[in-house]
């Protein structure tokens, strides 16, 4: 556990309880089916020394980016830009790193992580209550609509590492925002090797909106875990996207709780997987409220010698008439070698439900890569055509900047796996 006698008192009471639950578990093991395809034994994950918990004096100041309501930008563990739009902080809308939000927004950020630490049901998500090291706090008064995305950048460095940032947002009664997130790897440390434990809260009380972009790059050594949760009121609006690209192995969940009558989430993802790299990514549909609305579609590419695993879950309760949820998974095998699994499941527990799946797994049309030939295009030129148009329908409505940074790092990847 991570000890810091800066701290107040009730979170070193909350990572207390955290390290309790984590030493009475177990790694997971690939007899646990969420784990059944991704084995960590041959990982020595408490090898990996926790960061510094970082206690920035830094207050906001200065206008944020053009085009932004606001700017958290992290190094390692340290706040290096910290701004937000004055209109905004005028309003009431606190944008701030997690060491200030722990002196001055104990509720409801305690209550956040104290839910949290109750509901982790294995061993890297309890770990990440009890090592969290840095992130952010985002709150928006109730009634308020911000046009322009708050933007947080995670820059994670260290061989031999554990980084544990998180995030939580929280909107009010009404409030509508959209939140851009990229977490990346040392750009000069390509073979420097960590371990980021990463967690995510996202709370929409009752007709609020929230549009929330992730992308995930760290180094080609480095282990990335993350586990999100959201919570949706009555009549709420989710978007959440998310970009896979880095990492040697990827375990990710996101658990989606639509609480209230007539709230909506959709979840969206793209993936490169290249050689050597494991993805297993989930995510969880959970339909508590009657009237409520779902979808998840994933694409991903997996290059020659990469894996993937994606696992979708639609969860309707007994109570929850009127669902609407369908969940899509499609693969685009790149490489002799590649490995797609996809597992999409269903529980339901009521009878008054629109609820199905789908999946697909293919290669590049030949037909399609002849056209193009045909037309003066190389096969390379004509290859990255038919995959960049392949996610183009999940990234045509993000901001350019998350758009146009996740397509370019996909060429990359492509043409480096050509």
């Amino acid at each position: 556990m991570m000890a810091d006698r800066r701290e107040p008192g009730w979170m070193q009471e909350l990572r207390a309880k955290a390290q309790e639950r984590f030493d009475a578990m177990s790694w997971p093991t690939t007899s646990d089916e969420e784990w059944r395809r991704t084995d960590v034994s041959g990982i020595d994950a408490l090898s990996f020394v926790p960061i510094p918990r970082a206690v920035s004096s830094a207050k906001p100041g200065g206008g944020p980016r053009a085009g932004f309501a606001g700017t958290l930008r992290f190094d390692a563990a340290q706040v290096v830009e910290s701004s937000i739009a004055e209109q905004w902080q005028k309003s009431g809308v606190r944008f701030v790193s997690l060491d200030t939000a722990l002196e001055e927004l104990e509720k409801p950020l305690s209550d956040f992580f104290d839910e949290g630490v109750d509901a982790a049901d294995n061993r890297f998500a309890v770990w990440h209550y009890a090592s969290w090291s840095h992130g952010a706090l985002l709150l928006v008064p109730a009634g308020l609509e911000v046009a322009e995305p708050f933007i947080i950048d995670f820059t994670e460095r260290g061989t031999g590492a554990l980084s544990s940032p998180h995030v939580t947002v929280v909107l009010g009664e009404g409030a509508r925002a959209s939140v851009i997130q990229r977490l990346r790897g040392d750009p000069d440390g390509k073979e420097e090797r960590l371990l980021c434990n990463a967690g995510l809260d996202l709370v929409l009380s009752d007709a609020s909106a929230l549009t929330y972009y992730e992308a995930q790059d760290l180094g080609p050594q480095s282990l990335y875990f993350r586990h999100a949760r959201t919570r949706s009121g009555r009549d709420t609006s989710l978007r959440h996207y998310d970009a896979a690209l880095g990492a040697r192995l990827v375990k990710t969940r996101i658990e989606c709780g639509l609480v209230g009558k007539g709230s909506e989430a959709y979840l969206n993802g793209v993936y490169f997987c290249r050689d050597g790299q494991h993805m297993d990514i989930r995510t969880v549909q959970r339909h508590h409220s009657p009237s409520a609305t779902s979808r998840a579609y994933y694409k991903g590419a997996v290059a020659g010698g990469g894996r993937t695993v994606f696992q979708g879950l639609i969860e309707v309760d007994t109570g929850a008439s009127g669902t609407d949820a369908y969940l899509t998974n499609r693969n685009l095998i790149l490489g002799d070698g590649a490995r797609s699994d996809s597992i999409p499941t269903l529980r339901i527990g009521n009878n008054d439900v629109r609820c199905s799946h789908g999946s697909t797994t293919g290669r590049l049309s030949e037909e399609e890569l002849f056209y193009l030939e045909s037309r003066g295009l190389s096969r390379n030129e004509a290859r990255e055509m038919l995959v960049t148009g392949y996610f183009e329908d999940l990234l045509d409505s993000a901001p350019d900047v998350y758009r146009e940074d996740t397509m370019e790092r996909i060429r990359t990847r492509l043409a480096n796996a050509a």
